[in-house]
């Protein structure tokens, strides 16, 4: 799955792509694979707006403008080519400047052109299959990677491009690769995402078990272990906090209160919660002062997206600030999920998320109205009713396409 901006991308009939623009419901069928879809990527920039999918035969970068007017045009849109027979894809991810891609294959990272068929590098050392690949924003040359072997890498990538532009010849000098620093075994369960902030400097991973790990990029602390968080055990905490504000405002307005059984999460009673994203948080969160008003607040903020729903992080206190249950949305019947996207940026004060379910084939197309999740849980008391923190714009079978 893959999100930016208005923009959703996930695979139908498992080798053909669809590009959903919720801004005028308008879905764009892309055909190239012969395989399944496994990863999909969108580009950094949004002029022009890339997409990479990837199957076991091949790797595809799509302009969507130029997709858009072939079809407008009555002919078949095509993408470009980037890699070929390179293995079971589990994450594609672009360069800051969309000009790479890092594959990630197997035990191996293929650092592609992303105009054509051009492996730059390709990046071993992992006992097991990468998950996850981010490039550094700040150090161009730096790229993480984190494993099922559950350790994470950090390489620079020096790349000499030397263009030559008689005759149109482009010659490559193939970058070499080092590699310059290598966890231990972080966790006893398999890493799944990562995220690099570029404001704390910092690398949050997740794995399997609901567990995170903060390590600081600043360069003379070597890549030191910053914190730890137990996704289960702030779950539970929250909850006794929003338990506690219930139990407190029950003498100003009983009919507004929620039932205490609806806030009790319901991950807190599985014996694991995998981290399946962590995004950036673009948002300035409101603040009830002493004078009974509402500021704005700027802190950093990431989302977690689980398989049971979505939480908000402080990066600052590293504590909980808000948290999204699917359960507790009647419009939506996916409980459990599989995997999950998300927008950083928020369009009009609301994220787009879009999830599959664990047990069928089915996807789900979420706005989460972030003032409304945030502000309602921070209150004295919990109103009912919090359906409008979320609303379910699509939901689709994906043998229905």
């Amino acid at each position: 799955l893959a999100c930016s901006h208005h923009h959703c991308a996930f695979p139908v009939s498992c080798n053909k792509l669809c590009v959903w623009n919720t801004a005028t419901a308008q879905p764009l069928y892309l055909s190239g694979h012969h395989y399944s879809i496994s990863a999909l990527s969108f580009g950094s920039k949004i002029n022009p707006l890339l997409v990479c999918s990837a199957s076991r035969e091949c790797v595809i970068v799509w302009n969507l403008d130029e997709c858009t007017q072939k079809v407008q045009e009555g002919f078949t849109p095509r993408g470009i080519v980037i890699g070929t027979l390179l293995g079971m894809v589990l994450h594609v991810r672009f360069s800051p400047d969309d000009q790479q891609v890092a594959v990630c294959a197997g035990n191996q990272i293929f650092v592609l052109s992303a105009k054509n068929e051009a492996v730059l590098a390709e990046l071993d050392g992992h006992l097991a299959p990468v998950t996850a690949a981010e490039f550094c924003t700040w150090e161009k040359s730096m790229l993480i990677s984190v494993s099922e072997d559950r350790t994470f890498k950090a390489r620079k990538l020096y790349v000499y491009n030397f263009f030559y532009s008689f005759f149109n010849l482009k010659v490559w000098d193939y970058p070499t690769s080092q590699l310059i620093y290598q966890s231990g075994i972080i966790t006893a369960f398999p890493l799944l995402s990562l995220l690099i902030d570029e404001e704390s400097k910092q690398i949050i991973t997740g794995c399997a078990e609901g567990q995170l790990w903060i390590f600081s990029l600043i360069s003379d602390h070597n890549y030191r272990c910053v914190t730890h968080i137990d996704l289960k055990k702030e779950q539970e905490k929250f909850c006794n906090k929003l338990l506690l504000l219930t139990f407190l405002g029950e003498g100003q307005n009983n009919s507004r209160l929620c039932k205490t059984d609806n806030m009790r999460p319901e991950g807190s009673v599985e014996t694991s919660l995998p981290i399946l994203l962590i995004e950036h948080c673009d948002f300035l969160v409101y603040v009830h002062n002493e004078e009974n008003t509402y500021s704005f607040q700027n802190t950093s903020y990431f989302w977690i997206g689980t398989s049971t729903g979505l939480l908000i992080i402080n990066l600052a206190n590293f504590e909980l600030e808000a948290f999204l249950s699917y359960r507790d949305y009647s419009d939506l019947s996916i409980w459990i999920a599989r995997s999950c996207a998300l927008t950083r940026k928020a369009a009009n004060g609301k994220v787009l998320c879009l999830i599959t379910s664990m047990f069928e084939d089915m996807i789900a197309v979420l706005e989460v109205n972030l003032a409304a999740l945030v502000t309602t849980q921070h209150s004295d008391f919990l109103p009912c009713g919090n359906e409008k923190s979320l609303s379910v714009i699509a939901r689709y079978r994906i043998i229905e396409f």
